[in-house]
């Protein structure tokens, strides 16, 4: 039986899968629920790529320690507890270890217990038979897990799994929807997986490549470039998009790469982060590309935002004037309207465009413009 605060966790939890950008939020609340100060989602062998798995706030700071300093190469919670998990739904800290062998683990001491994060529980699940858990940390002064914790913490692993599998699917209808966008408005797109690979393209960067296979080609799932230079700054490229980090989504985008074609103009390469993807488990798509031919008079202007993704003529004299560089008060000054209005078209045009914040808005206008 839930406790009333740990039933609002988990529907916090559940809002999360639809809104990624509430895991933070809603992991550190599901952790306060269960008496803790941090938790986090952990498919087995991430490692590295941890870093875009959902995680509460108050976990960052270790995460990217974790990480950064490859503790997950030699971390003994990973080491013992995945066999463990494979046999029971829940380890604690003491499955792992005695007391007398944590005073001399160099990771227990030099990474848990600096950031005051002794105590240690996972929740193992499966989900379409990969194994993950749920890593859920106390400091110091909110103790170990008992045996008896152990036993209800087990009564997650249910929830858990179909939050992932929901989340899965999220991603992937999102990734489709994104694509088909891109469609409506003529732009050349690519979305890139977690492994830098090609997930998806649209029917125009299709056509694009298949015009200029002596610049761009895809190669065992990659997209390369046949020009050396150009391709080293094209890996680079995606090796950033895909690799920015949660904490760093309102960070400027990449410098656009050209790629070299013989006795023609360069094909201009772009790459944007999807943070609602990013946060997303089991996501197809880390980042977009998005491929232009400055020989191709067909890119569409701002006007075309009506059609492609059915904006009202008010929310596209909104988006206007944001694109010139007015603030949303300023923009709701010059229209002649109420600030609340222009907060509740600015909601609407998120909600149609698939943005989050005007950051992504204006990245994804000044593509259109």
């Amino acid at each position: 039986m839930f406790s009333e605060q740990q039933e609002r966790a988990i529907d916090a939890c559940y809002a999360a899968v639809a809104t990624p950008e509430l895991w933070p939020e809603a992991l550190d609340e599901l952790a306060s629920s269960l008496g803790a100060t941090a938790a986090m989602f952990y498919p087995k062998d991430f490692n590295q790529d941890l870093i875009r798995i959902p995680s509460s706030t108050r976990n960052n700071r270790l995460l990217e320690e974790y990480v950064g300093g490859q503790w997950y190469e030699n971390d003994y919670r990973a080491m013992r507890g995945w066999p463990l998990l494979s046999k029971q739904k829940v380890i604690i800290e003491h499955d792992l270890a005695t007391d007398d062998e944590r005073r001399k683990l160099p990771d227990y001491n030099d990474l848990y217990l600096k950031w005051g994060l002794p105590g240690y529980a996972a929740v193992g699940f499966m989900v379409d038979g990969a194994p993950w858990c749920l890593p859920i940390l106390r400091a110091e002064k909110e103790g170990f897990f008992t045996k008896e914790e152990a036993g209800f913490l087990s009564t997650l692993s249910p929830h858990l799994r179909r939050m992932v599998k929901l989340s899965s699917q999220f991603g992937l209808s999102r990734s489709r929807s994104s694509l088909e966008a891109f469609d409506r408005t003529g732009q050349a797109a690519v979305l890139i997986g977690p492994n830098r690979q090609v997930g998806q393209m649209n029917a125009k960067a299709e056509a694009l490549l298949e015009r200029n296979t002596e610049a761009l080609f895809v190669r065992k799932g990659y997209l390369c470039a046949y020009h050396p230079r150009s391709n080293n700054a094209l890996q680079v490229l995606i090796a950033s998009a895909t690799s920015r980090r949660l904490s760093n989504a309102e960070s400027p985008e990449a410098l656009p790469v050209y790629i070299t074609r013989p006795d023609r103009h360069p094909i201009v390469v772009e790459a944007a982060s999807l943070p609602s993807l990013v946060r997303t488990m089991s996501s197809t798509a880390q980042a977009v590309l998005l491929l232009t031919d400055p020989e191709d008079r067909g890119k569409p202007k701002l006007d075309h935002l009506a059609a492609g993704f059915g904006l009202t003529p008010a929310e596209v004299k909104l988006c206007k004037e944001l694109e010139s560089g007015a603030s949303l008060f300023e923009a709701a000054d010059a229209l002649g309207i109420v600030r609340e209005t222009a907060r509740h078209r600015l909601k609407s045009i998120f909600a149609k465009t698939d943005t989050h914040r005007q950051s992504e808005l204006m990245l994804l206008l000044s593509r259109l413009s």
